[in-house]
Order: structure tokens, then C-alpha cells, then sequence
């Protein structure tokens, strides 16, 4: 089984926007509850972390356009091809594929949060700041 490198909830890993940190945070959790799942109880942890992540994702969104995010379209595009590759992994799973499942919990997802956490997250929030909001 690969090392769990899941990023522990602290200061660093906001940006700023009292929903988005939330949904952060909520989602750090999530991402470790599932990792550390028994086989048995993957299917219902992970489908837990991915409906979190869809509905996380849609807030971000109504953010954006809410305040105006003039890079809209770029942070969608990378919001849909994370839940394309949520559908993957789902199908996967549902096949039996736990091995992909805990592999892309340990390794893809934690680099690809704090990659975007940094990078389309953190303008986001700035920019929502900027706005007043």
C-alpha cells in the first residue's frame, strides 16, 4: 500500500474565502477518512469524499460568478476534468478496482488540492477579496 501523503488541515491550506476554507477543510477530511478505510468500507468513504468534492466544486463556481472571476472558463475546464476523472475512478471501483481507488486518494489527489489550492484557488480568492466580497 502506497505512504498515505495526505496534507493535515492547517493554516496553510487557505486562501483566504470563509467558504472555500471550509469546503477545504471538510475535503482534507474527507480525503484521509477515506484513504484509511477498510476495503470494505472504501466504496462508501470514497463516494462520500467525491459528492463533497462535486458539490465543493459547484460552490467555487457560483463564487466565480457571483464576483465576476474573469478567468472563469479556465478554473470550470479544470473543475470538469476532475469530476471526469472522479467518474473514472467511480467506475473502476464499482468493478472492484480498490487498488486504483487508494492510489489515486494517496497519490493523485493530495498533490493535485494543494496544486490548485495554491495556484486557481488562491486567485479566486483574491480576486473575491478584491471585489468586497
Amino acid at each position: 500500500m502506497p505512504t498515505i501523503s495526505i496534507p493535515a488541515w492547517d493554516s496553510s491550506l487557505e486562501v483566504g474565502n470563509a467558504i472555500i476554507d471550509a469546503d477545504h477543510k471538510e475535503t482534507v477530511e474527507l480525503l484521509a477518512e477515506a484513504a484509511k478505510a477498510s476495503d470494505a468500507e472504501l466504496p462508501a468513504h470514497f463516494k462520500a469524499f467525491a459528492q463533497h468534492l462535486r458539490e465543493h466544486l459547484a460552490r467555487e463556481e457560483e463564487l466565480m460568478h457571483q464576483y465576476g472571476f474573469p478567468p472563469t472558463p479556465i478554473h470550470v475546464g479544470e473543475h470538469n476534468r476532475v469530476r471526469l476523472e472522479l467518474e473514472g475512478i467511480e467506475k473502476r471501483m464499482a468493478m472492484g478496482n480498490l487498488a486504483l481507488v487508494r492510489g489515486y486518494l494517496t497519490e493523485v489527489v493530495p498533490e493535485w488540492f494543494v496544486n490548485h489550492k495554491n495556484t486557481m484557488d488562491s486567485a479566486t480568492a483574491s480576486w473575491i477579496r478584491s471585489q468586497g466580497g
